[in-house]
């Protein structure tokens, strides 16, 4: 999803999270688990500058491995002093902790590790960019 518009953090991840709604990969609970934890632990879900990975266990609803890239029209702060404000959600969902830790993550840090790749996801103009950017990302693994 491209240019999202989000009046704060809990928009971004309520709105930008319809993406694993959308592919049945989560429950609407699962969504506000996040937000929950976010409320009581803090932003945990911010990952590296401009980039947050909105994620919950996957006894909180997840019904699928699934992946959401979100990109925000103007950023939201997170309340994560080193690393926002955020303009890129990456959102994840697994149905057991062994996709969450051998596949799931991994998966998404290959993606941040790639500047280059965050970078023009971040400057897409459209979800078909942001699709062939993954797309030739996966093909040069």
């Amino acid at each position: 999803m491209c240019g999202l518009k989000a009046t704060d953090w809990q928009d971004a991840i309520l709105s930008g999270g319809k993406v694993l709604l959308d592919q049945q990969g989560v429950t609407p609970g699962y969504l506000k688990t996040i937000v929950d934890k976010c409320k009581a632990n803090g932003p945990y879900i911010v990952i590296a500058p401009g980039i947050a990975m909105p994620h919950a266990r996957p006894e909180e609803g997840a019904r699928s491995l699934c992946y959401g890239i979100v990109t925000l029209a103007e950023p939201v702060v997170f309340g994560d002093p080193d690393n926002d404000p955020i303009s890129l959600l990456i959102f994840m969902a697994a149905a057991s902790v062994r996709e969450h830790n051998e596949q799931a993550v991994s998966q998404i840090a290959d993606i941040c590790d790639d500047e280059d790749l965050v970078a023009s996801i971040m400057n897409a103009k459209s979800d078909k960019e942001i699709l062939a950017l993954l797309k030739g990302a996966q093909e040069k693994i």
